[in-house]
């Protein structure tokens, strides 16, 4: 965009947040100025892109709006011409016929021509008063679409309704910034992903909107129509529910397409704007894999490829991976052949991995990541969406489906949500999360819903997420995590000594946990789990809106594994500037996947309104 003032106002008017994460795991001091230009770029690119579009739209419609006008004033000129017309016809059939009444009786025609005269007068008169009423009617409007055209529109919305017919949203926002960062060969999503056993790249990727679909035909997401609700109910004290569901689709294991997360889009935007079924009451897929997955991508126009080209090879395959694809290989043959090889070597490998006097040249040699990417979003309109990718961990089997193809495990995203029931207005803030590190591990805890689950019942997101690695993903509290809920309401005093808690516990209990939330802010969490060790990390946020119309974003990142890449970027006119912020986030201990690190930074997304 070449106007510098007009890509400011459009960054008013059109606000937007986004949090993205690269990976989790080791990353190296020579990886880490890599991976911070790595965030900032696709940062950046996804705010040129999207201000670009926005304002493409706009100008579009403004030129559509001028050949309408165009059009609509050449309708009036024909309309006043044909009045004229039929005028001046009606005026000489009045003469001809007075003529002729003039050769039977002189005194009447007389009388009959001032007559008509008169009306003929008079008609003229109000055909071209209606005429001029109405070009001055037209000509208002089209000066009033004008205006609008010129301060965007905001008023009255006409422009955010364009923008959502072209599906410019925050989950399009998520959809952009992660396909930049698969086209970056430093991640593991897209180009430059781990290969498989077999030498092959197979992508997970998800992607979810936090708009509340109605299933029920009660509108029951509506504030408005939610107290007529259920209206056959008999007692009308009891609470009227609501039938849940975001929008998500995923797709897992899937060659031969150049950006997942744009196939993954796409099969959310047909959940959204044509439903749930098909023809013959065919469900609509929300997940593929595989080859399937390729298929539907290529019959809706995303760009795929044959991976097994012998003579081109697959374009998803860098230098780099096929090097850490080799390196990896050996290995493992290494292994093989020694099978004593672990046992003599492990304890040596784990002072070697977790000495913190080890000399930097070591550490420059070990990567351990799981370079999941994703993003968070928080548009304009509030929306809030969610979006996962990853390449897997290399040497995977063949067909494997880590966390960013799972439903609940990659990301998760939910729209603030205010509704009226029984004359009470309930208020839930909008959450998001998306994940990164072992699949199979957070694939277990699902672990992005579970935490956006404890966020909406905490008052703190550093308290809810603190509480949520401690007593669920660091504890593998999270398959049968029901049983332990049961257990403990067997073995937990009657209600009525529960009811025994005075007011004064209660509000001390509300201030251990604002102290909590101060303390574990900025500060590495460490605790004594024991068992086997859970590499993982998470963005999250929790998003309301104040009393003055005002955005408030609680950004938050927690990781166990000692490493995370971390970025952000807020376009609002709160924002002293609008430029990337990125960083690697280091989790100090020596004993990842035991003990874990926890920020979070606090927003505000204001819209100008003009």
């Amino acid at each position: 965009m070449n106007d510098k003032n007009n890509y400011e106002e459009l960054r008013k008017k059109y606000p937007i947040f986004i949090g993205i994460h690269i990976g989790a795991g080791y990353h190296s001091t020579k990886l880490r100025a890599s991976y911070k230009h790595c965030i900032e770029n696709a940062l950046e690119k996804t705010l040129i892109l999207l201000y670009d579009k926005i304002n493409f739209i706009l100008l579009e419609s403004q030129v559509n709006t001028g050949i309408n006008n165009k059009n609509n004033n050449k309708n009036n000129n024909n309309n006043n011409n044909n009045n004229n017309n039929n005028n001046n016809n009606n005026n000489n059939n009045n003469n001809n016929n007075n003529n002729n009444n003039n050769n039977n009786n002189n005194n009447n025609n007389n009388n009959n021509n001032n007559n008509n005269n008169n009306n003929n007068n008079n008609n003229n008169n109000n055909n071209n008063n209606n005429n001029n009423t109405n070009n001055n009617n037209n000509n208002n409007n089209n000066n009033n679409d004008d205006d609008e055209d010129k301060n965007y529109g905001i008023k009255n919305n006409n422009d955010l309704i364009k923008l959502k017919k072209q599906f410019i949203n925050s989950t399009w926002i998520v959809e952009n910034v992660i396909t930049f960062l698969e086209d970056d060969p430093l991640t593991n999503s897209g180009t430059g992903s781990n290969l498989n056993f077999d030498g092959m790249v197979e992508c997970d990727a998800s992607i979810m909107s936090g708009e509340f679909i109605c299933n029920c035909n009660n509108n029951c997401f509506n504030q408005n129509n939610n107290n007529n609700n259920n209206s056959n109910n008999i007692n009308n004290n009891k609470i009227k529910r609501i039938c849940g569901g975001g929008v998500w689709s995923g797709v897992g294991a899937v060659s031969g397409v150049k950006n997942p997360i744009k196939l993954t889009a796409e099969l959310l935007r047909k959940q959204l704007h044509k439903g749930n079924t098909k023809s013959l009451g065919r469900q609509r897929p929300m997940m593929l894999v595989g080859e399937g997955a390729k298929e539907w991508a290529s019959n809706h126009g995303l760009e795929t490829f044959d991976s097994k080209n012998q003579l081109l090879g697959d374009p998803l395959i860098t230098q780099q991976s096929n090097v850490n694809w080799l390196k990896y290989k050996a290995k493992l043959e290494n292994y093989k052949n020694y099978k004593d090889y672990n046992q003599q070597h492990q304890e040596q490998q784990q002072k070697e991995q977790y000495n913190e006097d080890e000399n930097d040249n070591e550490n420059e040699e070990r990567e351990d990541l799981y370079d999941t990417v994703g993003a968070i979003v928080v548009d304009w309109n509030g929306d809030i969406s969610s979006g996962v990718s990853s390449g897997g961990i290399i040497l995977k089997h063949l067909g494997r489906v880590g966390e960013a193809a799972i439903f609940g495990a990659g990301c998760w995203a939910q729209n603030e949500l205010i509704v009226s029931n029984n004359n009470k207005t309930i208020k839930l803030p909008g959450v998001a999360s998306s994940a990164t590190g072992v699949g199979e591990q957070l694939t277990r805890s699902l672990i992005s819903k579970e935490c956006c689950l404890k966020i909406l019942k905490k008052k703190f997101i550093d308290t809810a997420v603190k509480e949520y690695f401690e007593d669920n993903f660091l504890s593998h509290n999270d398959c049968f995590s029901y049983v332990n809920d049961l257990i403990i309401n067997k073995l937990s005093p009657p209600s009525s000594l529960k009811s025994q808690k005075t007011k004064n516990e209660k509000e001390e209990e509300e201030e251990e946990e604002e102290d909590g939330e101060e303390e574990y802010s900025n500060s590495n969490i460490i605790s004594n789990f024991t068992g086997s060790g859970r590499l993982g990390g998470l963005i999250s946020l929790k998003k309301e809106t104040n009393e003055n119309g005002e955005i408030e974003i609680e950004f938050l990142w927690a990781h166990s594994t000692e490493t995370m890449g971390i970025g952000y970027i807020n376009s609002s006119i709160s924002s002293k500037s609008n430029k990337p912020k990125s960083f690697i986030s280091v989790n100090n201990s020596n004993l990842p996947g035991f003990n874990f690190k926890i920020s979070s930074k606090s927003f505000k997304l204001i819209k100008k309104y003009l």
